[in-house]
């Protein structure tokens, strides 16, 4: 009777191992380091040559194929242009804007994404906060004056992006309307820039 109860019990247990489903791990790469040569569009054009920006983001899955990446971008700017800048009743020449940084979010979807998911094409659409950072002149006579002429903005994007095995090429168009926060510098300031890069991706 004890062989036979043993016997039952065994079966029942490899029967159990072979329905167990396990869930299927999803590797999509958390991290996410972006390089991009920039060059700025109409007006904007005026106030620097290009820019070289690197990017942090950490991507968070809302659904299937969609994200929510949460990161930050540091620009440095390459040969900026002076500009005019109004103070009181006169207007002052700012030196060339060195640096810029974003702080934001974008939505991402898989467009592509063949079944071994080593290779896919993604659009990002982006939204933040955004400075175009700006001093004001080393000369003694502006020493007194209490000023931050940095520019803030709200910042908006669209781009796409081509990955294979965690690497990936990108180009991303952005608007940033330098003057909806700032009525002290010229009205058409620029707003417009484009962006082509390299990214890497990767999981802790």
């Amino acid at each position: 009777m004890s062989r036979f109860l043993f016997l039952v019990l065994f079966a029942l247990q490899i029967n159990a191992q072979d329905t167990i489903v396990f869930p299927k791990i999803d590797v999509f790469k958390r991290n996410i380091l972006e390089v991009s040569y920039g060059k700025p569009l109409g007006d904007l054009a005026n106030k620097y040559e290009s820019s070289i920006t690197t990017a942090f983001y950490m991507r968070t899955k809302i659904a299937k194929k969609h994200f929510i990446d949460f990161g930050a971008e540091l620009s440095g700017i390459v040969k900026g242009n002076s500009v005019d800048y109004k103070v009181g009743n006169e207007n002052i020449q700012l030196d060339g804007s060195k640096s810029a940084f974003l702080l934001g979010f974008r939505y991402t979807r898989f467009l592509i994404q063949p079944k071994d998911e080593n290779f896919h094409v993604e659009t990002n659409s982006g939204m933040g906060w955004k400075y175009l950072h700006y001093a004001k002149p080393e000369d003694e006579i502006y020493d007194e004056l209490d000023i931050k002429p940095t520019l803030n903005t709200i910042a908006v994007s669209q781009g796409i992006k081509i990955v294979l095995y965690g690497f990936g090429l990108h180009c991303n168009y952005q608007y940033s309307p330098y003057t909806l926060f700032n009525s002290k510098v010229e009205r058409n300031f620029g707003a417009s820039s484009i962006n082509f890069g390299i990214s890497g991706s990767w999981n802790f």
